[in-house]
């Protein structure tokens, strides 16, 4: 009620001043003041609209040159960056910092108002980084902010905002760069504005948010236990100042719920924590509806928890909430959101563990396919990527021992058969079996194999050899030539004779069928891993050659690579200076290679 008051006592003042006035310029700025005071209290877009056309009015009343110009234009700034918040318009940002640009330039070195100058366009500059992740303005934001802080000695009073500050863009620079001083300092920071802000202070609750979030950051960089159980702490004290309407209470139980998930894993026993992260993310969404920009985080977050608590206590219900959950949350993440991969991955884990119960091979089916799908998008180098082909070369291993039809030792009608079998546990007896039920599929199809069929027998083999080396992050040269130096010296005969007698066929295909669609990249890297042991003086040499020739033709045809069909044409030509004159690989190699000379005289 004071708010209105106030600014109703400034509206009539401003109907005493007439435009041509003298002082109208500083009644427009009052009242626009009182207009902002009270949409901070209460929150109604009107009033911060007003409050920005009157900003408007009193700064073309103000000289260029004017020294009361900087504070129009900083409050302006900061008005529209207020609307920015409320309603996301990148227009209204990009005009925030173009007007705090302009006030810090009529605040030169020594002006009483250049710290806060400093700061406003510095947030501005962050918030645009956040929207657009251009990392200038971030770099551009912490001189900024290290420049404030020099003019905040240790007893200003703004000297804690301005070190939180400073602290949440080197962590937000951490977050892309990773590199550890960031982090460090950003905790430093953050320890030294929390020495400065008093229990009661109303932004105690953000600091030591962030200062836990660093720590538990440090944790997953460090490994330090003492640093999860400060970074725990630190979030109930932060939660204990967030009344239960609070809009960032939801934030707030989900990262201490990711502290104790985060304890849980490490301590394994402690069984409350996970009870008590299960407890904290169903809060978090319930506070959380379905339109809330971050439901489908908790949506993925409260499942992945339900499957680890399946796991620990083989609760059927926690199973079956955790599929619902994900599936909920695979229908709010759009296809390029950094999470979807998460949650494919754990919806094809958890089918996997269901089918492993109930022996449904719906669910099994429905496993690998989404197996697939999260592999797709978690490529060479991804974190996930090695726990992803684990989980779905598992549920192929399950999918081949069902279609053996292995005689069972105990209760051979159960429903429950599929749990008969135990899945190797090593990622080396998963590869060989891998491998097994490639060439084993291969061998039986191989007469009347579809393209479908050639498909899953790469992908086999392709899987089987990542598991055997992980591909991090190399490209296919260096992960093929690494792949060969590894290999288990008791098993590459047989594994690469498969295998070539496997990569043999794709010419086969792509020549019958120019429409057929091959995996060629994959293909590809298979030709050449078995061209490593097809050494100068091979009896085989040639027909590996042939082989990669064509693939790489064939990936020409579609995709136009220059590079691929001149290494076909030269991988070709080697072939055929190989194959014996008058032999029928002779003149296939010969029909090929004019074919691929054709193309490029084309």
């Amino acid at each position: 009620m004071a708010s209105t008051e106030v600014v109703l006592r400034k509206q009539e003042k401003l109907r005493c001043l007439p435009p041509g006035h003298d002082d109208r310029d500083v009644a427009l700025f009052n009242l626009a003041a009182a207009l902002y005071d009270r949409y901070r209290k209460e929150r109604k877009i009107d009033d911060l609209n007003e409050a920005i056309t009157f900003y408007r009015d009193a700064l073309e009343l103000r000289p260029v040159k004017d020294d009361g110009r900087s504070s129009i234009l900083n409050q302006l700034a900061l008005c529209l960056s207020n609307r920015y918040d409320r309603h996301g318009l990148v227009d209204d940002l990009e005009e925030a910092i173009t007007l705090g640009r302009a006030a810090l330039e009529l605040c030169p070195s020594g002006h009483p108002s250049r710290d806060v100058s400093l700061n406003n366009l510095a947030d501005f500059l962050r918030r645009r980084f956040t929207k657009k992740a251009v990392i200038h303005d971030l770099e551009e934001a912490i001189e900024l902010h290290r420049l404030v802080l020099e003019l905040r000695p240790a007893t200003h009073p703004e000297r804690s905002p301005s070190l939180h500050k400073l602290a949440l863009c080197l962590s937000n620079r951490y977050d892309r760069h990773r590199l550890v001083n960031d982090l460090e300092e950003a905790i430093t920071l953050g320890r030294a504005a929390l020495e400065l802000y008093p229990p009661w202070h109303p932004d105690r609750d953000k600091c030591l948010f962030i200062l836990a979030c660093n720590l538990r950051r440090r944790f997953v960089e460090k490994a330090a236990i003492c640093d999860l159980e400060e970074a725990t702490e630190l979030h109930r004290s932060a939660l204990e100042l967030l009344p239960a309407a609070h809009p960032e209470r939801p934030l707030s139980l989900y990262n201490l719920a990711l502290c104790l998930s985060d304890r849980y894993s490490r301590h394994g026993l402690v069984v409350d924590d996970l009870e008590e992260t299960l407890i904290l993310k169903h809060a978090a969404l319930d506070l959380r509806p379905s339109r809330h920009r971050g439901h489908d985080i908790s949506l993925n977050n409260l499942t992945y928890n339900l499957g680890r608590r399946f796991v620990n206590k083989a609760a059927v219900c926690d199973l079956e909430e955790a599929i619902k959950l994900h599936r909920s949350a695979l229908e709010l993440l759009p296809s390029a959101h950094p999470e979807r991969s998460s949650v494919l991955h754990e919806l094809a884990y958890c089918l996997s563990n269901r089918y492993d119960m109930h022996g449904l091979v719906d669910d099994l089916e429905e496993a690998i396919a989404l197996g697939h799908a999260a592999l797709d998008i978690r490529p060479s180098g991804h974190p996930g990527r090695d726990v992803s082909l684990y989980v779905l070369a598992c549920a192929i291993w399950k999918k081949f021992q069902k279609q053996a039809n292995i005689p069972q030792s105990h209760n051979a009608d159960s429903p429950n058969q599929a749990t008969s079998v135990v899945c190797p546990t090593s990622k080396a007896e998963l590869a060989s079996s891998l491998f097994e039920f490639s060439f084993r599929l291969w061998g039986t199809l191989q007469m009347q194999a579809t393209v479908t069929d050639l498909n899953e027998a790469i992908h086999l083999v392709t899987y089987a050899l990542e598991l055997r080396c992980p591909r991090n992050s190399l490209d296919d040269d260096a992960w093929i030539r690494k792949l060969a130096q590894e290999t288990d010296s008791d098993e590459p005969g047989l594994v690469v004779e498969n295998l070539a007698d496997l990569v043999n066929c794709f010419p086969r295909y792509i020549s019958c069928n120019q429409h057929a669609i091959v995996d060629l990249d994959v293909a590809i890297t298979l030709c050449r891993y078995v061209l490593q042991f097809r050494p100068i003086g091979h009896p085989n040499r040639a027909s590996s050659l042939h082989a990669l020739a064509q693939c790489l033709a064939g990936r020409f045809r579609r995709q136009s690579i220059i590079t691929d069909l001149d290494n076909a044409i030269s991988l070709e030509q080697e072939a055929l200076h190989l194959f014996a004159r008058g032999d029928l690989d002779f003149d296939m190699s010969r029909r090929c290679l004019a074919a691929c000379l054709q193309m490029k005289f084309d």
